[in-house]
């Protein structure tokens, strides 16, 4: 099995008004995008504002227009690092799967999607209830596209089926299971009963 490769950047960004290359301006952007991090986690969405934003990063409003339109832009900021972060992990993890049977990669894939979903699980979740009404389709669409390739390294042959669309609905279903699991009651018992039904979910998809 070759390493998985998957490219991290979405070189659009078109949620960005001007992309940074100083230092200094990169910082600004970072400071920016961490304090509205902090800010989804502490509030409700609408209460957050682009004076907030500005005043905990610690730059002017003057600076933070320059980089982003609106408050809108800089979420659409968090969610591409949030995913970004998420494929160097899902990228670490897949290339250090065995070549072995196909219930151990399963499962050890449904390990590697719930482990990272752990990480940072306050600020995902306060996501969920803000990510339809942003604009962010090309993000996700790296996203998607790099974890499907991912995916297609460990699947068998399947005759007479089409492996890509296979990998993009494995994908696809997993990541909203992962996300409906962020509202629902979290405990270890709940978690383990919902890996038990995406194996079977998974496994029989493929065996179908």
């Amino acid at each position: 099995m070759g390493a998985v490769s998957m490219s991290h950047n979405n070189p659009d960004k078109k949620y960005m008004l001007k992309i940074p290359v100083q230092k200094r301006s990169k910082e600004t952007v970072a400071s920016i995008v961490e304090s509205c991090s902090r800010l989804l986690v502490q509030e409700p969405y609408h209460a957050i504002t682009t004076d907030k934003i500005a005043e905990m990063a610690g730059v002017s409003i003057g600076s933070l227009y320059q980089f982003f339109a609106n408050k809108e832009a800089i979420v659409a900021a968090v969610i591409d690092q949030l995913l970004q972060t998420d494929l160097v992990y899902i990228e670490e993890k897949m290339n250090q799967i065995p070549q072995t049977d196909m219930s151990t990669k399963i499962h050890a894939l449904i390990d590697i999607g719930f482990n990272r979903f752990h990480d940072n699980r306050p600020l995902r979740t306060a996501l969920q209830g803000v990510q339809g009404m942003l604009d962010y389709w090309d993000t996700r669409r790296v996203f998607f596209e790099q974890y499907q390739k991912a995916i297609l390294k460990h699947i068998p042959d399947l005759p007479g089926r089409d492996r890509s669309m296979v990998a993009l609905f494995i994908v696809s279903c997993f990541n909203n299971i992962l996300h409906l699991s962020l509202l629902g009651p979290q405990n270890p018992e709940r978690e383990e009963a919902t890996k038990k039904e995406v194996y079977l979910l998974i496994s029989r998809y493929l065996q179908s």
